[in-house]
C-alpha cells in the first residue's frame, strides 16, 4: 500500500511541476502581450494609465 502512495504521490507531484510552468509561461506572455500593447500606444509602458481597458478614465 505505501508503494501505491508513494506512485501516485510522484505522479501528482509531476503535475503540479507541469501546472507550474503552464502558468508561469502565461503570467509571461500576458506581460509581453501588455508590454506590446503599451508600445503600440505610444505610452510609457511604467506610466500611471489613463483609462481602464474598457476604455473608461481612471479617477
Amino acid at each position: 500500500m505505501s508503494a501505491q502512495v508513494n506512485c501516485l504521490l510522484v505522479e501528482i507531484l509531476a503535475e503540479q511541476k507541469k501546472q507550474t510552468a503552464t502558468l508561469e509561461r502565461i503570467a509571461q506572455q500576458q506581460g509581453l502581450l501588455i508590454q506590446a500593447l503599451a508600445e503600440d500606444q505610444g505610452q510609457d509602458p511604467e506610466a500611471v494609465p489613463l483609462t481602464y481597458m474598457d476604455g473608461t478614465p481612471c479617477r
